[in-house]
């Protein structure tokens, strides 16, 4: 008895479910529910001049930085600076001992004194050896006259005329020493000035007005002249170096004026240095731009605003109206009161406003806002445009 009311139980609660199911089956022909309109604003599209720029950024540099070093070997008697000092065009920073030069210039002096008075006496004694000579021509040519009508011997005209040949080869010798006395004095005067340049360059100068930024060696220390021992700035002006695309800098010329910032400081440029070739490693071309030093100081982060050129003409609608998706961009476009998800090619970014390649035509009428949140053929109310 009770298997057959489990069995009557079962086959209920079947039925039941089987009549549930057939009271709420969805109906065969539901009615399509009406699709929400959007209020939007738009803008018609136009044409536009736009003059786009590209910001760059890179630190400032003094205008001229210097790694300054002895032409001289030796050792450091005095250190006359400290970082942070200014100096002006030929100030003495260090010096070197200076006593061997000194010696030498001493020596190269004495060397040009006794050639110079050598020089002096050699043309003295040519001046007596050509007379003495022009003597002794006359001479032979008197015994050589006498010799012919046998008044004197042979013995004497032979001995006059070596004698003449004695002076000629004297003349001789004293006219080369002279005759090549300049150049000898040349070369010792070139030692001199050497020697005297020498102990000039025993002190390390400054060669334009700046400010120490580095002193590299102590009083003692034994400096070569490969060895930087002085780094020397000028902040008068400031260097902006930084890289740019080629597009970029055909755009740009050697003088044109720029804007730099600098933490708050808006500084007015001018280009100094354009290299038109790139590099081959980046494919990059290098700018310098330089500004005034009164304000600004090195290392401090820089931007620069430099001009492309002009577009002419080009159809640009609002960032805000670009959808980005998957990579490609779109906009919404408004015809017959319906939204229509436009594909679009995009250009270069100016502003607040993108230029649109291909994908819309002047007079289009495009939603500027709140693009994300719409889809294509949703129909819309227009509430104003921009």
């Amino acid at each position: 008895m009770g298997k057959r009311l489990r069995s009557l139980v079962v086959i209920a609660l079947v039925a039941l479910s089987v009549l549930l199911l057939i009271l709420t089956r969805p109906d065969r022909t539901p009615e399509l529910a009406e699709a929400a309109i959007s209020n939007v604003i738009v803008t018609p599209v136009q044409t536009h001049k736009l003059l786009p720029q590209e910001s760059v950024s890179g630190r400032l540099e003094p205008m001229r930085k210097s790694a300054l070093h002895f032409e001289l070997s030796g050792q450091v008697s005095e250190r006359q600076v400290e970082p942070g000092q200014r100096v002006d065009t030929g100030a003495v920073l260090l010096t070197l001992v200076a006593d061997d030069y000194r010696d030498a210039l001493a020596t190269a002096e004495v060397q040009l004194a006794l050639e110079a008075s050598n020089i002096r006496r050699d043309r003295e004694l040519l001046a007596l050896a050509r007379r003495n000579l022009a003597l002794q021509k006359a001479e032979v040519a008197r015994l050589d006259k006498l010799g012919k009508d046998s008044l004197i011997s042979q013995s004497r005209l032979d001995e006059a005329r070596i004698k003449q040949l004695q002076l000629e080869s004297d003349v001789a010798q004293l006219r080369a020493s002279t005759g090549t006395a300049e150049s000898r004095l040349g070369l010792l005067e070139t030692e001199h000035n050497r020697a005297a340049r020498d102990v000039l360059r025993t002190g390390l100068k400054a060669p334009f007005a700046g400010a120490v930024n580095a002193v590299r060696v102590q009083v003692g220390d034994y400096v070569t002249p490969s060895q930087p021992v002085v780094e020397l700035i000028d902040t008068t002006e400031l260097d902006l170096y930084v890289e740019v695309r080629g597009e970029l800098v055909q755009a740009l010329m050697q003088g044109q004026r720029v804007t730099v910032t600098a933490d708050e400081l808006h500084l007015e440029g001018h280009i100094v240095a354009l290299q038109l070739d790139p590099d081959p490693a980046t494919f990059t071309h290098a700018v310098r731009v330089r500004v005034p030093g009164d304000e600004a100081r090195p290392g401090m982060l820089a931007r620069v605003e430099l001009p492309l050129h002009p577009l002419e003409d080009v159809i640009a609608v609002p960032l805000t109206a670009v959808l980005l998706d998957q990579g490609r961009a779109y906009v919404f476009k408004v015809v017959d009161d319906v939204l229509a998800r436009i594909e679009v090619r995009t250009g270069p970014r100016v502003d607040d406003l993108q230029v649109i390649r291909s994908g819309l035509a002047v007079g289009d009428r495009v939603v500027v806002s709140g693009v994300a949140a719409y889809s294509d053929g949703q129909p819309a109310h227009i509430l104003g445009e921009q």
